[in-house]
């Protein structure tokens, strides 16, 4: 019994395992820091399933928090002036939320100056509040996609001469950009229906024999022990599995499907729980005494009833 609970405990964690691998992403939100931002605040690395928004709006707070604390004694007046007023548009820009997207380019992620819907990006947002969205425009005829760095050209430069910024700190600013989501709200992973169904098969089977042996009674505990166990798999995994609520940018992200299946999950992994546990202490037999009393009653003369008393001992 033992050992069929350790090797079910372990084919468990097993199929488990398939949500805590942590999706490898190389394409990293910045090309100078990377995601130390997002890793600074949420102690991991972004994954693909990670917020955009919310990926994209950490990596400026970072920033901004980083430049605010940098020593600029060697800058001139107007200089320190435009460069805290250019931080100002910053937090103004990120607490606004609306973020370009990368249209263009599949399965990476790009900086876009401004998309095909009009949002800018952050540098691009400081570049048009200081020097006018024409400005801004110009920039993204000719380096649309292109990394700051590498957009040599003369009103980059101007601009960023008197802006209290560095061309690297610009380029430290400039975020990267996924590829719009693809939101499909009928899909449910592979490995997630594989395990739900296994999952599901065995918790109803085991639920079945639960509400027999209940009604008919017995003493084995081998079928409610194992019912605990895969009862409390189906919940776990219902539960980390269990979609958010939310948007990304301006789209729904919430998998209807996937929050439907984690929510059978729940409800039949408790299910098999409430049962198995019904059924262990339903089922199980006092012990039996060693020594019983009994008082009995019995008629004797004159239609009067006597009592009697007797004391049992098994050997």
């Amino acid at each position: 019994m033992k050992k069929a609970t350790i090797i079910l405990s372990m084919v468990i964690l097993a199929f488990l395992s398939f949500k805590n691998q942590s999706v490898n992403n190389e394409q990293t939100i910045n090309p100078i820091i990377g995601d130390i931002s997002f890793i600074n605040k949420f102690g991991q690395k972004p994954n693909v399933s990670t917020n955009e928004d919310l990926r994209i709006r950490t990596h400026l707070e970072y920033v901004e928090n980083l430049l605010r604390q940098k020593d600029v004694a060697n800058l001139t007046a107007e200089q320190k002036e435009n460069r805290m007023y250019l931080l100002h548009l910053l937090h103004e820009y990120t607490n606004a939320g609306i973020f370009p997207r990368n249209y263009d380019y599949a399965n990476k992620r790009v900086p876009c100056f401004i998309d095909k819907n009009g949002r800018i990006c952050a540098v691009g947002y400081l570049i048009e509040k200081t020097a006018g969205r024409q400005v801004a425009e110009k920039i993204n005829a000719e380096y649309k996609y292109e990394k700051l760095l590498k957009m040599n050209d003369p009103i980059v430069y101007n601009w960023v001469s008197t802006s209290g910024l560095t061309k690297e700190e610009c380029a430290m600013i400039q975020p990267t950009y996924g590829e719009p989501p693809t939101i499909n709200y009928n899909y449910i992973s592979e490995e997630y229906g594989i395990t739900s169904a296994i999952f599901g098969g065995t918790n109803l089977a085991l639920s079945t024999i639960n509400a027999i042996q209940i009604s008919e009674g017995t003493d084995n505990k081998t079928i409610p022990t194992i019912g605990l166990i895969t009862g409390a798999g189906s919940v776990v995994l219902g539960i980390i599995n269990l979609p958010e609520n939310g948007t990304q940018g301006f789209y729904n992200t919430t998998n209807e499907s996937q929050q439907i299946l984690s929510i059978v999950n729940i409800g039949l992994g408790i299910t098999t729980m409430v049962l198995s546990g019904w059924n262990l202490i339903d089922n199980v037999k006092p012990e039996d005494k060693s020594v019983s009393w009994n008082l009995f009653s019995y008629p004797i003369r004159n239609n009067q009833m006597g009592f009697g008393f007797s004391l049992t001992k098994r050997l």
